[in-house]
């Protein structure tokens, strides 16, 4: 037998369109799975694409783990297929099988169709936080008082605010927004600074992703800006919300007016995760998730317990 050989390639915007044909047809309830979340966070989790029998394939070194994130077609036989030829090419390479990315309905998927193949770890970093758009959006009962008292406080301290969609002349302005964000944290962190520089992509290629965003301005300055975009028929995904921290406030507000203004069409907004950062899990879970959605590693049964010791 020939050895499999797979070219990975760069992610670009001009893989857009292609993306977006292999996303669609079924329901992806992962901020993963999603052209802009790929094209955005291609530094801070390095990617690679390849189309395998069919379905696109993305190789990740996150955190120097080789790994592949659950392949995605529209219909289940091309994943099913690149599934099996990616385990053999990681075998011909005599590196373990690790899929990342994957959802409760793809595990389930692979479960039934091989049975006994994988072990599956949850991924509590990665799990996605969904919440109802009519809560963000009123901020109902005691539970959210808090939450409307930081509103109200920002509404009562900068009466001159604007609540405007983020158009092409607003990005110089959401761009100096960002170096306040930035300066206000530890600009040593390798991790910060790989998200900053996404965050600066998407304003950049605004128009190209056809991102919907909103900016508070205070001041006659953009403080706050956030964006994002329709990840499913009745959920809405945030991927970018930063503001200056020092206007008491501003993220409560920005959030809820969002919410209220750009996603009344939506059922579900997803805030994407926390990724294990304690400040991140406690924030995200303050406003009370309807329900989180789960993220699995799956590995090979056969290559588990050795992986298992090398973690030790």
């Amino acid at each position: 037998m020939q050895p499999i050989t797979i070219d990975f390639n760069p992610i670009t915007l001009a893989d857009q369109a292609m993306f977006k044909q292999y996303l669609g047809g079924r329901r992806h309830n992962l901020c993963t799975f999603n052209f802009t979340n790929f094209f955005l966070w291609k530094k801070w989790d390095p990617t690679g694409w390849a189309n395998v029998e069919g379905a696109i394939c993305m190789k990740s070194s996150f955190h120097g783990l080789d790994n592949v994130l659950m392949p995605f077609a529209p219909t289940d036989e091309p994943i099913l297929r690149a599934v099996e030829v990616l385990q053999q090419w990681y075998k011909g390479r005599g590196v373990p099988f690790i899929l990342t990315e994957v959802s409760a309905s793809m595990k389930q998927l692979l479960e039934e169709q091989f049975p006994g193949r994988f072990v599956a770890e949850e991924y509590r970093p990665g799990f996605n936080y969904v919440y109802l758009q009519s809560d963000l959006a009123t901020l109902p009962g005691r539970k959210y008082a808090q939450k409307r008292n930081h509103v109200s406080r920002f509404i009562r301290e900068c009466p001159d605010y604007q609540f405007v969609p983020l158009t092409r002349e607003l990005i110089p302005g959401c761009l100096e927004c960002m170096d306040v964000w930035k300066a206000a944290r530890d600009t040593e962190n390798a991790e910060l600074l790989k998200e900053e520089e996404g965050a600066r992509d998407g304003l950049l290629h605004f128009a190209e992703l056809g991102v919907t965003g909103a900016c508070l301005i205070v001041g006659g300055k953009v403080q706050a800006f956030t964006f994002g975009e329709a990840l499913n028929n009745d959920t809405f995904v945030i991927h970018v919300e930063k503001g200056n921290i020092a206007i008491p406030g501003i993220f409560q507000a920005i959030n809820h007016f969002f919410a209220r203004d750009y996603c009344s069409g939506y059922t579900y907004i997803n805030r994407e995760e926390d990724m294990g950062d304690p400040g991140q899990r406690k924030a995200k879970g303050s406003y009370h998730p309807c329900h989180l959605e789960e993220k699995y590693y799956l590995y090979l049964t056969e290559e588990y317990n050795s992986i298992c010791e090398l973690r030790r």
